[in-house]
């Protein structure tokens, strides 16, 4: 039976938050415990790579889905803001279930199988325990049905600014406030685009930055190899993410083909870097990737044939659809 209340959704949304609590403290527990991190079979490239930004974007998430939700359902659009809330929940529960279907590929095929130990089983019973969450997560969001949704969750801000700016020290006040003016709310949707990039190129030389102090140094080509990768992926999946739960309605929409082709530019940048070798190999080239120069060629130029193929996939479909 569809559930219809909004009991129903609250109930997906508790579900969803326990699926992302879990899938978030399983995610720093396998990448950043070493006794933990020793023993599983996807502590490796090209396995890593997805965790690498989900183990962020889903907290993200979570948070700003918390933000949304400390607004009173007195306030504007109440049942819109539940049934976008219920969204993220299934984006979220996505975003892992990616993570857990590329962790399980690692389980089959049997990778790093001399560095097993006694953690290992143990590691495979938590994911299947969190496989059977992310499913419900899912599952629980798409038994609320969807509805008339005129507005994006920037609609929100005003209202959001209003209950936080009286809790905050006396300082902050007017740039929170701020935030909520039509003319912070203009600026941010006529470049909206400009913005996510922004925040990824942030999040990039953030991680790059954690990287090179954790491996106490590093060559320049390999620093800006990575903050490119950050960007990347940080970029394209808040791209990507905006375009699904329509966090911002951008002031004009992105012509088609260029707007995939950066977004498929972006997610290349570190999928590129996983599945190096193999891309060395297809090109015909000899030995595993092992120098700076090599890794950020192989990074920039897997990136760029495959913003190329989808742009010009993007441009070629929609005409056969029409002379379909």
């Amino acid at each position: 039976m569809v559930e219809t209340s909004p009991r129903g959704a609250v109930r997906a949304l508790l579900i969803q938050l326990v699926t992302a609590l879990a899938f978030t403290a399983f995610a720093v527990a396998t990448t950043q415990v070493d006794a933990v991190r020793a023993g599983s079979p996807w502590r490796d490239d090209p396995y890593t790579g997805v965790v690498a930004f989900t183990q962020f974007l889903v907290p993200v998430l979570v948070a700003l889905a918390g933000a949304r939700a400390l607004l009173r359902s007195g306030d504007p659009r109440p049942g819109a803001r539940l049934r976008q809330l219920v969204r993220a929940g299934i984006v979220a529960s996505a975003l892992a279930g990616a993570t857990v279907a590329v962790d399980w590929i690692a389980v089959a095929l049997r990778a790093d199988r001399a560095l097993w130990n006694g953690v290992t089983p143990w590691l495979v019973a938590a994911l299947a325990v969190l496989s059977a969450l992310v499913v419900a997560g899912v599952v629980a969001g798409l038994r609320v049905p969807d509805g008339p949704d005129d507005g994006d969750w920037l609609d929100d801000l005003p209202a959001l600014t209003a209950l936080v700016a009286p809790r905050v020290p006396r300082v902050l006040r007017a740039p929170v406030v701020g935030l909520g003016r039509p003319g912070a709310l203009r600026f941010v949707r006529a470049h909206a685009a400009g913005l996510a990039v922004a925040a990824g190129f942030a999040g990039g030389l953030a991680a790059a930055t954690a990287q090179a102090v954790g491996e106490h140094g590093t060559t320049p080509v390999l620093f800006l190899t990575f903050v490119a990768i950050g960007t990347g992926g940080f970029s394209g999946a808040a791209l990507l993410v905006n375009r699904v739960l329509r966090l911002v309605r951008p002031t004009a929409p992105a012509r088609r083909a260029p707007a995939v082709a950066a977004v498929a530019a972006l997610l290349a940048l570190p999928g590129a870097a996983v599945l190096r070798d193999p891309l060395r190999a297809a090109a015909g080239l000899h030995g595993p990737v092992d120098t700076p120069a090599q890794l950020a060629a192989v990074t920039v130029v897997g990136a760029a044939c495959a913003g190329v193929l989808a742009f010009a996939a993007a441009s070629v479909l929609p005409r056969a659809g029409r002379r379909a």
